[in-house]
This record gives structure tokens, C-alpha cells and sequence, in this order.
């Protein structure tokens, strides 16, 4: 078996660099959520395969001067759930891993135990479609939830809200909870 170069972990036939920041893509249906990977550099990223990834331009929320911040558009590859659990679960205990990497995949593993734990609650998206969600979580979980998000970079919630003024990132425990739920439907 050939060796796997360090700063890549395959899921499957998908080959994405762990070294790049994971960032959550929530969608409305959340089965649908991506996962994202950019560089903050903004090196051009290295193709994915065509079946599991797609390539995106992401907008991403960086430091500018001594005290701003400004959106910048950068490239990323995208990744369905199903596709990015793998890596993510491996990466967590790769060195070579971004820590916004590594902290997805410590929620990545928390999802998967709430799941086989069958802590699922089924219910309907704000447009009445079937979604399951997590939960319900007990007081050890909640706690696994908020030190995950207390962890997470500030590369893995990196994508700003939408919306006109200020400049809003997404809380990283209602970001974290959103994957929850997006893994357990």
C-alpha cells in the first residue's frame, strides 16, 4: 500500500489536504450542509475529485490592518457530509491537520456518537421538510458541544452571515449544533 502524502487524507476516492481550514456550510435542508476547505493564504488549491467535490468561490471573513476585518473571496473545495465525515474523523488526530480541521473533526466524532447512541429527534425545517435533528442532548453532551465550539478557530466559522452592514460571523456553538443536526439527518 503507497504512502499518503501528510498533508492529505483520503475519504473514499477523495483526496483533500487536512492541512487546509474546514469551515461548515449550513443549508436550509440540513442533510444538505457542506464542508468547505480554504486556504487563508490563498494558494490555488489542488483539484478534487470531480465526484465527490466541487470547487467554490467562498467568502471568507479576514483580519485586515492593526484592528479591521474585510470579506475576501477566496477559492475552496466542497465536500457533501458523507464524503467529508471520513476525513474529518481521521483528522483529528493528525498532526498534520489545521486545528479548525482537527475541531470539525471532534464535532464530526460527537455527531456520529449522538447518532449511534440514537439520540435523534425527527422534525421539519422552517420550510416543512423531514429533517432530524440531535438531541436530546444530556448535560455531558451539551458540554461536548461547548468545548468543541469553544475550540474552533476562528478559521472553521470563518463564512459570514448574510446580510447588508455590519460584518456578523456565526456563533460557533449554534454553527457546531448545526452540524450536529446535519449529520444526524
Amino acid at each position: 500500500m503507497g504512502k499518503t502524502a501528510p498533508t492529505a487524507e483520503r475519504a473514499g476516492d477523495v483526496t483533500v489536504p487536512v492541512r487546509l481550514p474546514a469551515v461548515f456550510l449550513p443549508a436550509p435542508l440540513p442533510r444538505e450542509g457542506r464542508i468547505a476547505f480554504w486556504d487563508p493564504e490563498g494558494e490555488p488549491l489542488p483539484a478534487g475529485d470531480p465526484e465527490h467535490t466541487a470547487a467554490a468561490e467562498l467568502t471568507v471573513v479576514r483580519r485586515h490592518g492593526a484592528a479591521g476585518v474585510r470579506r475576501r473571496t477566496t477559492p475552496a473545495l466542497t465536500l457533501p457530509l458523507d464524503a467529508a465525515l471520513p476525513l474529518l474523523v481521521r483528522a483529528r488526530h493528525d498532526p498534520a491537520a489545521h486545528p479548525a480541521t482537527a475541531c470539525w473533526g471532534a464535532a464530526a466524532l460527537h455527531a456520529l456518537r449522538l447518532t449511534a447512541r440514537g439520540r435523534l429527534l425527527p422534525g421539519l425545517t422552517a420550510t416543512g421538510h423531514d429533517a432530524w435533528r440531535a438531541g436530546p442532548l444530556d448535560p455531558d453532551d451539551v458540554g461536548h458541544l461547548r468545548a468543541v465550539a469553544a475550540a474552533l478557530p476562528h478559521e472553521g466559522h470563518a463564512v459570514p452571515l448574510p446580510g447588508p452592514g455590519r460584518i456578523r460571523l456565526p456563533e460557533p456553538e449554534a454553527l457546531v449544533r448545526a452540524f450536529l443536526d446535519a449529520v444526524a439527518d
